[in-house]
């Protein structure tokens, strides 16, 4: 064996020698492994042999340019080509042309590396990097990419973005395994939805899906479009003969109006979705310029209220509850309140909505819990029975075990907890996962007492009444502001009154302002009442005046 052969033979990759006319002078054993050709069957051959056929005519000219004195275009260079097996499979291989003349005439030299395992592997890492692993859409960093290739070819493009409206629930009720059978089946309802061949549907992450339809900014289609999405996953979804009701809402922007660029126009979708969303879901929504104005005052409000919190602006105001039966106080609503710097003494309408979406309601809740029943230790002392009532955030629910933190909270204060009265609203109950009502009967097995706010305002107050462990009713000022001895008003105050009695509950009525408002209670048997014809909120010290000025036996103000 000559010494280019004993070279030939060690080299782990395959390694050829062809003459100028492309015939094969030397073929390694790599090169016998690699194309699956042994060397008495290669030596002799042409090169064709490992070449496709499609590139045989190429590879043809440039060995005729290269024998006539030619330029060399690949050689010296490493190039990525398409090889040929024997039995005509193709792959993919690395080559290094190289090539000398000897005894006159010209040879060619390859070393030839199969990098399929190489090309596979990146695809591999494409694919993860680009698409969704579980629906296998395009995943977020792909869509942005598909937005900005459509807006660099066209004028006009449309973007919807999709949110599953209870998806949360399936995952806590019946694991995560039935939230990714949720996710594949509503990956593959949006896409019977869309155009075919046109629209790329992706899944951007958690249950947020999206939509762009290249080439067009018709908002009537892209409002029925919506409107099929909606339906498609307003169907019910059969989960091991579970049936769920996720439901979605959706948002839609629309380019060169709403953003003439992937982040703009995406984050006008999403402005729009989250109005969708704010106004409780299974809806669909249009970007208008008002929603960016709109996020802008509620980042600065976000931002202010973080400052207030730290500059410890917030405090407590306390309204006083009487019995109708002899006026009187026999507890208190704690309500929050913000001594803004400039603007003054801020009611929760100025911020509450804000407050209630954002990182600060968790702690801001027990902060104002602890106060509460700190308070409200000084004046049970005054008042045999006194209650407080402290209203809940839905962020209390979620953020930790609330039991503990009452517990906790009424410990620190020496406050007892059968005169602790929790107030929760409607949207609690609504948006249980299983959990809150767990822990709200875990508040009640503590003897503590919880309220229903605004009893009457909602969609579902009776089936709330069996399924949470509700002990007071609270009728909403708003019928008892409009209420008279007849009409529609007085019958749902009514109502109410003999619903809490047939139920074993309690009862007060919100927002009395008016001595025929009282009377009328009375009449019916409405055991307590809270309103500005007793007092409004007050500051603790006020407060404290107010029951020193009661035990003297005067009377309440009419002062609002």
């Amino acid at each position: 064996m000559s010494s280019l052969d004993q070279f030939l033979a060690a080299s782990p990759d395959a390694m050829i020698i062809a003459d100028a006319g492309g015939l094969i002078l030397h073929w390694n054993t790599a090169a016998e492994r690699m194309f699956g050709l042994r060397v008495e069957q290669a030596v002799g051959t042409s090169l064709d042999v490992i070449i496709p056929e499609q590139m045989r005519g190429a590879h043809t000219d440039g060995m005729r340019r290269l024998t006539a004195g030619g330029r060399p275009r690949v050689v010296g260079s490493v190039v990525e080509v398409t090889a040929q097996h024997v039995d005509g499979r193709q792959f993919p291989i690395e080559m290094s042309l190289s090539m000398w003349s000897e005894n006159g005439e010209a040879r060619f030299g390859a070393t030839v590396r199969d990098v399929s395992m190489r090309r596979a592997n990146d695809d591999r890492l494409h694919h993860l990097a680009h698409y969704d692993q579980l629906t296998l859409l395009p995943n977020r960093t792909s869509f942005l990419e598909k937005i900005e290739s459509a807006l660099g070819t066209a004028s006009t493009s449309t973007v919807l973005l999709v949110d599953l409206d209870r998806f949360k629930e399936v995952n806590d009720q019946l694991g995560h395994a039935a939230g990714d059978s949720v996710l594949i089946e509503a990956a593959l309802r949006i896409r019977r939805c869309v155009p075919v061949g046109i629209a790329t549907v992706a899944r951007l992450g958690g249950d947020e899906f999206a939509i762009l339809i290249p080439g067009t900014a018709d908002l009537l289609k892209a409002d029925a479009l919506a409107l099929r999405i909606r339906q498609e996953l307003g169907r019910p979804f059969n989960l091991d003969g579970s049936l769920m009701w996720v439901g979605g809402s959706l948002g839609i922007a629309t380019s060169p109006c709403h953003g003439t660029d992937a982040a703009t126009l995406m984050g006008s979708a999403d402005l729009a979705l989250y109005k969708a969303k704010a106004e409780g879901g299974d809806r669909q929504c249009l970007f208008v310029p008002t929603l960016k104005a709109a996020a802008s005052a509620r980042r600065h409000l976000e931002t202010e209220l973080r400052a207030a919190w730290e500059a410890q602006e917030f405090e407590l105001h306390y309204q006083p509850q009487v019995s109708l039966a002899d006026r009187q106080i026999v507890g208190a609503e704690a309500l929050l309140r913000w001594r803004h710097p400039t603007r003054g003494l801020l009611q929760p309408s100025a911020f509450l909505s804000t407050l209630e979406n954002s990182s600060l309601a968790a702690p801001l809740g027990q902060w104002v819990l602890e106060t509460a029943c700190q308070q409200g230790t000084a004046w049970a002392s005054q008042v045999g029975g006194f209650t407080m009532a402290v209203n809940l955030f839905s962020a209390q629910l979620k953020s930790g075990p609330l039991p503990d933190i009452v517990a906790s909270a009424l410990k620190l204060s020496g406050f007892p907890g059968s005169q602790l009265e929790l107030e929760i609203t409607e949207n609690i109950m609504l948006n249980d996962d299983g959990r809150s009502r767990d822990q709200l009967q875990a508040l009640h097995d503590l003897g503590i007492g919880l309220a229903f706010d605004d009893f009457g305002t909602g969609y579902a107050s009776l089936a709330f009444l069996k399924q949470f462990p509700i002990t007071r009713l609270k009728i909403d000022r708003g019928f008892v502001s409009n209420m008279r001895a007849r009409g529609a008003d007085a019958a749902i105050v009514q109502t109410v009154i003999m619903l809490a009695r047939r139920f074993g509950l309690a009862v007060i009525a919100e927002g009395v302002e008016t001595k025929e408002q009282e009377d009328l209670l009375k009449k019916w048997r409405c055991p307590q009442a809270q309103g500005y014809l007793y007092s409004k909120a007050l500051s603790a010290n006020d407060f404290e005046h107010l029951l020193a000025a009661r035990s003297r036996g005067a009377k309440f103000g009419s002062a609002r």
